[in-house]
């Protein structure tokens, strides 16, 4: 592949990626930290593997030094999933077995769940919005619907796979996403991909056109999406209803679809250009320290001080500064910002290096995968049912871990809210659960102990 690719980086980056997937595949259940390290590792060399593949280079690879920024990437992306690894508390290549300690809750409750969730998430996002001091703690438990998604697949995969139910459901999640504002669709995609990765026999040679058929979509999604957003978006409003704005879609699709082979080229390399979040971290690293000094830790400080005052607690907060302004400022490129309602991502491995430059940036990193990782081995051991902590543990910790071009203050930030909410939700419905059955399973003891004496009482007399 570095021959093909003519750059010794995507051999490297094919080690990374073995290594990662050799020791992360002995998560038990469903396997999502190897999936947000392979989605991560893909946000890194994207462009390198596109332009092997197909001979096509991304603008971007011709208009930075784009090398050290990858080398930086790919050892950001060791150093989080490293730490992660060290304290999850994975001994063995084993998987959980999922049907032990499943839900008592049928499958049309948790798909009349479902059904409700997506209702209401229209609804619960101008909520959640509408109030500032809580819209992180709202937008979280919008994640909810995610969690029914994986415990609808789970079911409807096992004991036997209903393919035709999962497509249907995974299809109509892809049209509600394109009805969005952000690409929505991406999301279930990979909570349906990885709830299947969980139950799939890899050795059968349907899993890997099942997989197969994912990947596809994930890409054609992308670049369709890559193709109509721009006029989904300038026409875009907030107050018109999910049908309204699925009608909208539905008219731009017929519209575009009919593109010329170079147009559609055209959009394949723009998604690429989009998923390889290497660009303006690659410009920020040849001006700093040269031209833009280190922050010396400030950003990092920032992320703890935004962590410790929240806006529940001090409203008069200012908001956080949209990663466009990091992107002017560090790489020197003046990209549209929140006057436009449009953010250019910088990520947490460009913020570290300009914090801390090379080799401590590293380190912080390396410290956030130890507490991600400590916190998975708590929540895995304080939820007993298997089904309903594979659940929330996916929807967590894809959330919080799967990308690369997500800033300190969003992943610390988010991820310390999705963990402490999701996860106290789903240790107290574990817990709910198990009072529940113990109380059942009292009463049948009880009833059955009243039944002995009762029969005894009776032959006694006789």
């Amino acid at each position: 592949m570095s021959l093909l690719a003519t750059d010794w980086l995507a051999g490297l980056s094919l080690i990374v990626l073995w290594l990662g997937w050799k020791y992360l595949s002995r998560e038990p259940g469903p396997p999502v930290i190897a999936a947000a390290f392979t989605h991560q590792w893909l946000q890194v060399t994207v462009a390198i593997f596109y332009a092997a593949i197909t001979g096509r280079r991304v603008i971007q690879m011709d208009t930075s030094d784009y090398r050290p920024m990858v080398l930086i990437g790919l050892g950001a992306v060791i150093a989080l999933f490293a730490g992660f690894y060290l304290t999850a508390g994975w001994r063995a290549r084993t998987r959980a077995n999922a049907s032990v300690f499943l839900l008592p809750v049928t499958f049309s409750t948790i798909a009349i769940a479902y059904v409700t969730s997506v209702g209401a998430a229209g609804w619960l996002s101008t909520f959640a919005w509408a109030h500032p001091g809580l819209t992180q703690i709202i937008l979280v438990l919008a994640l909810v619907r995610y969690v029914l998604l994986y415990l609808l697949v789970r079911r409807l995969a096992t004991p036997k796979l209903r393919w035709g139910w999962i497509l249907l459901l995974l299809l109509s999640e892809v049209a509600i996403g394109f009805g969005g504002f952000f690409a929505d669709f991406r999301q279930p995609i990979a909570i349906v991909g990885i709830a299947l990765l969980g139950v799939v026999n890899p050795r059968k040679a349907r899993t890997w056109v099942i997989l197969g058929f994912l990947a596809a979509l994930a890409i054609a999604s992308g670049v369709v999406w890559t193709a109509l957003k721009p006029i989904l978006r300038r026409d875009y409003e907030y107050s018109q209803s999910d049908t309204g704005r699925l009608s909208n879609v539905a008219q731009v699709a017929s519209l575009s679809l009919n593109k010329t082979e170079d147009a559609w080229l055209f959009h394949a390399d723009t998604t690429v250009s989009r998923i390889w979040t290497i660009y303006y971290p690659a410009l920020a690293v040849a001006r700093v320290p040269s031209v833009v000094p280190h922050e010396n830790g400030a950003l990092l400080a920032f992320v703890i001080r935004h962590l410790l005052t929240p806006r529940f607690l001090f409203p008069d907060k200012p908001d956080l500064p949209s990663d466009s302004d990091k992107v002017r400022k560090y790489s020197g490129v003046w990209v549209a910002g929140r006057e436009t309602k449009t953010s250019y991502a910088f990520g947490y491995a460009a913020e570290s290096y300009v914090d801390f430059g090379i080799p401590l940036m590293f380190f912080p990193i390396f410290i956030l995968g130890v507490l991600l990782g400590a916190a998975y081995k708590l929540l895995t051991s304080s939820i007993r049912h298997v089904e309903l902590r594979t659940a929330a543990i996916v929807v967590v910790y894809w959330s919080v871990m799967s990308m690369f071009e997500t800033s300190w203050v969003m992943m610390v930030g988010r991820g310390l809210t999705q963990i402490v909410v999701l996860g106290v939700t789903a240790v107290a419905a574990d817990r709910l659960v198990r009072r529940k059955r113990d109380e059942e399973a009292e009463a049948r003891r009880v009833y059955a102990s009243n039944s002995v004496i009762a029969c005894i009482g009776q032959s006694v007399s006789v």
